[in-house]
This record gives structure tokens, C-alpha cells and sequence, in this order.
């Protein structure tokens, strides 16, 4: 009866990891895409922003889940206007030559990573009441498993990539990939948020 329950619990954790992270999926995408962002930098960035969401869903589940849950999709406002940020500061297609990258690592890891905790809104929504259901060792196994989805998830979005691209992408489809990406998705979890609001 306890290995059902466990297989059930596990099961049901993996199909909500998936379903709400398919916008991840493409948002890492773009950004494994984006010429400017190191392998390795886009990895950090997301396990950074994604673990900051899942102690926000883990907290949220233990102390205030129907305060937090409430306001979740204004964080879907964070990459949208990443988004908007992004295409407003690129030059003019005849100048992208000479347009400076992202100033360092530093930088670029803070890019995913706040886009990362941008994305986690909707997320936290549906995890505070999954989590606040669990006993301490069931959500700390979910937890885990969570951690290593988030892996599955950078190693999908670098393969289609590199499937899609062979490791690069035109300059004139870096200009507009991640921010668009960004503007939708952010887009989509702020309006989701409100009409479910």
C-alpha cells in the first residue's frame, strides 16, 4: 500500500514538472539559442532561478499558501518586460555587428536566473497546494526529483538546439529570440494568472 502511494505521489509529481515547465523548456531554448550566453552560464542560471522558485514553493506550501498563490502571476510581469527590454535595447539589424555582448558571466547568469524566478510564478501556484499535502520525507523526494528534471530540462533544450541549429543561429534570429520568447511567456503566465484570479 505504501509503494503504491509512493509511485503515485511520484508520478503525479513528475507529470505537474512537466506540464508546467514546457515554457522553461523553450525559454532555455532561446537562451542556449542566443549567441551571446556560454553553455554554462544558461545551466547556472536556470538551477539558480529554478531553485529559488522551488524554496518559494516549498515555503509557500509550509507558511502562507493562500497569501502567495494569490499573487503569483505578477511575477509573470518580470520576463515580459525582460522581453520588451531586450528587443528596446538591440540597434538597428545594420549595426548588430558592433553591438556589445552582455558585459560579463556575472551578468548573463543574472539574466537566466531572473527569468528563471520570473517563470516560477505560475509554477509556485501549482505546487503550494501539491506540496502542502506531502509529509516532510515525501516533499523532500519531490524536491529531489524536482532537481534533477531541471537538469532533463537543460540538457532537452541545449539538444534541440543544437539539433535545430547546429550550434548557432543566425545574428538576425538572435536579435529577436529571447525576448520574444520572453515577452510571450511572461505574457501568458500574467494573463493566466488573472483570469484564474
Amino acid at each position: 500500500m505504501a509503494d503504491s502511494f509512493v509511485e503515485s505521489v511520484l508520478l503525479l509529481s513528475l507529470g505537474l514538472f512537466a506540464v508546467t515547465h514546457i515554457d522553461t523548456l523553450l525559454v532555455i531554448s532561446a537562451f542556449c539559442a542566443d549567441n551571446d550566453y556560454r553553455g554554462w552560464e544558461v545551466l547556472v542560471g536556470h538551477y539558480l532561478g529554478f531553485s529559488i522558485g522551488l524554496c518559494g514553493a516549498v515555503v509557500g506550501a509550509l507558511v502562507v499558501a493562500e497569501l502567495f498563490r494569490e499573487w503569483t502571476f505578477l511575477l509573470g510581469l518580470i520576463p515580459f518586460s525582460m522581453g520588451v527590454w531586450g528587443l528596446l535595447r538591440r540597434p538597428p539589424e545594420n549595426v548588430l555587428e558592433e553591438l556589445p555582448t552582455v558585459p560579463n558571466a556575472v551578468g548573463r547568469i543574472g539574466v537566466v536566473t531572473v527569468t528563471g524566478i520570473g517563470l516560477s510564478g505560475e509554477n509556485i501556484a501549482v505546487f503550494v497546494p501539491f506540496f502542502a499535502e506531502l509529509s516532510t520525507m515525501a516533499l523532500l523526494s519531490v524536491v529531489g526529483v524536482y532537481l534533477v528534471c531541471a537538469g532533463v530540462v537543460f540538457l532537452l533544450a541545449s539538444r534541440i538546439v543544437r539539433y535545430a541549429t547546429g550550434d548557432r543561429i543566425s545574428d538576425r534570429l538572435d536579435r529577436w529570440l529571447v525576448p520574444t520568447v520572453l515577452m510571450g511567456i511572461g505574457g501568458y503566465v500574467f494573463v493566466t494568472g488573472l483570469l484564474v484570479g
